[in-house]
């Protein structure tokens, strides 16, 4: 192992990141990969050493070939799997809202076929209905609980997700990169300073306070970076078993990581083990966002905690 490799083996051993975490440097066949999840009853690896997958474990199919007469493809981690247990996925299409001098006056709709009513009640007349995602313009932030006034009536809020403004934690620089995550509306806004840059959708942990599927409130610093990582808890026993391979964009904030997710399209809902789920595409411009920078060439970086970008998740 070089020396690079040693220190991210450090840096995961000092965060207990993620149950089980590997790093995994892109190859000339990662141009486009294709993502897959097993389903819907379990497989298994191809070969004399058997390895069981469930339904919903995700993998990332690099090259598929004819073996007597059956399609077979081949992971990025070197599994041989049947396709004929694999169906393809297709990473969500959302991404979020670059503010550029917005107002926090929005929502998206996090339900598909959300009704808007001319009355804040169940019961009242529908006005219209819009499709997941949409973004919708709030007249007011206030109205009677369980509901957002818009310019054409109400929507119920568990059908809309609304991010907020809020400020720097102390410490913060003028100009300094940040996050904020806010667990209750299942958003994400990325800063700079006090001026907000990207609002987005997110899932997190949909454990209880104090459990291993929470995501873990407090200040955090990014502590590593890697352009995919695999994720699994296959070593622990009494769980509820995970496997992704190939997690796109994944920056380690302690134990849990922000990171895309290609597996599903629940964004703004509580879905992960803990971690941070944004889409590919929003994965994608915060690993840019943050610091430290990855060198060119680079796959994985690690920081301190003075230099990794600060996240508030509250």
């Amino acid at each position: 192992m070089n020396r690079r490799g040693q220190l991210w083996l450090a840096v995961l051993v000092l965060l207990g990141a993620c149950d089980h975490a590997r790093a995994r440097a892109p190859t000339a066949r990662d141009v486009g990969p294709r993502y897959y999840v097993v389903g819907p009853r379990p497989t298994q690896t191809l070969g004399r050493k058997a390895f069981k997958l469930l339904p919903g474990f995700g993998v990332v199919i690099e090259e598929q070939r004819n073996v007597a007469g059956e399609m077979v493809g081949r992971t990025s981690l070197g599994r041989d799997l049947p396709m004929k247990d694999l169906r393809p996925v297709t990473p969500s299409s959302f991404t979020g809202v670059f503010m550029q001098g917005r107002t926090f006056d929005f929502g998206w709709v996090v339900r598909e076929g959300a009704a808007v009513r001319e009355q804040p009640s169940s019961t009242s007349r529908q006005l219209a209905r819009y499709p997941l995602y949409a973004r919708l313009r709030l007249n007011s932030h206030s109205g009677p609980e369980g509901y957002w006034r818009l310019a054409e009536g109400w929507m119920a809020s568990d059908d809309l997700r609304v991010p907020r403004l809020s400020s720097p934690p102390l410490g913060v620089a003028p100009d300094e990169p940040w996050i904020d995550v806010e667990l209750e509306s299942q958003t994400l806004v990325a800063y700079r300073g006090a001026i907000p840059v990207l609002a987005t959708l997110i899932s997190t942990g949909v454990g209880a306070p104090g459990t291993a599927f929470e995501t873990p409130p407090g200040l955090h610093r990014v502590r590593a970076k890697l352009l995919a990582a695999t994720m699994d808890n296959l070593t622990h026993q009494g769980v509820v078993p995970y496997s992704y391979e190939e997690v796109p964009h994944t920056q380690y904030i302690g134990r849990v990581a922000l990171h895309g997710a290609f597996w599903h399209d629940q964004f703004g809902h509580r879905r992960s083990h803990g971690c941070i789920n944004l889409s590919v595409t929003d994965a994608e411009w915060l690993f840019s966002f943050t610091r430290p920078a990855l060198p060119k060439g680079e796959h994985e970086i690690s920081a301190s905690n003075e230099t990794g970008t600060m996240v508030r998740v509250r």
